[in-house]
């Protein structure tokens, strides 16, 4: 096998690189892209010793050490959290990375004899690498964002009403801002078909931007968000159905 240096240390300087600006731009780090250069470069010129260790032990102290030194290098040491956090992205960036990679590879090298794969089919390239790789990481770290945002106004509620107890995940609605017209009570929207029982339900008024209705309601005993108890909240019963969450839960109740 003939091994080229020069590509060599260019290639891990790139992969070090866009990893190092994952987690940078994932956990909202602001370290210089001087600083993020440098430690991709640690890591890429690091590569060289690779070939003089013989122990698999020895081999995997001597990767912890090095990205150990390049966390450091790129964010600095603010406190643990801030040095484990940015570790513990870096190799899961890695991990995702090189899965991905590999997957690519395993499926794009075969190609199909009838019922028999074999391997003969087109292989990734260093040129396709470099175009490979930052997709990879942008979408991931994106697509984590995204999930961030969203699953943060998800919670755990459970409504205490008569005998019974209702638990479910509700979905934090900033548009929702029901509340009584009479006592000023914040409304949690729940969908009908959950309640199975016989409740006693009064009617209240509301108001949208396109018209106004009456809401069958029903005061809770209580209901517990997240672990907090809150008792000043009336349940509104409507048909609710957001991507398979039935409770729409109201700021003010939160």
């Amino acid at each position: 096998m003939i091994i080229y240096i020069d590509l060599l240390i260019i290639l891990n300087f790139f992969i070090d690189l866009i990893l190092l600006m994952g987690t940078s731009t994932l956990l909202k780090r602001k370290a210089s892209i001087k600083r993020i250069c440098l430690g991709a470069l640690v890591g890429s010129l690091s590569c060289l010793l690779l070939f003089y260790i013989n122990n698999n032990y020895v081999l995997l102290l001597y990767k912890l050490i090095i990205s150990i030194l390049m966390i450091l290098i790129a964010f600095k040491y603010e406190s643990f959290k801030y040095f484990k956090d940015n570790l513990v992205w870096l190799y899961i960036l890695s991990i995702i990375l090189g899965g991905a990679i590999y997957l690519l590879s395993d499926q794009i090298t075969l190609s199909n004899k009838g019922l028999v794969f074999g391997g003969n089919g087109l292989k990734i390239n260093l040129f396709m690498l470099i175009i490979i790789s930052p997709f990879i990481i942008y979408k991931y770290v994106k697509e984590s964002k995204n999930y961030q945002i969203t699953y943060s106004n998800y919670y755990d509620i459970s409504i205490y009403y008569d005998e019974y107890v209702l638990s479910g995940v509700g979905f934090l609605d900033t548009g929702n801002n029901l509340r009584d017209p009479f006592f000023n009570r914040p409304i949690i929207l729940v969908d009908r078909n959950l309640i199975h029982d016989n409740i006693s339900t009064f009617l209240v008024p509301y108001y949208t931007l396109n018209k106004s209705d009456l809401l069958d309601v029903f005061k809770p005993k209580k209901i517990i968000i997240n672990n907090k108890t809150i008792k000043n909240v009336l349940i509104g019963l409507t048909n609710v159905n957001i991507d398979g969450i039935k409770i729409i839960l109201n700021k003010e109740a939160i």
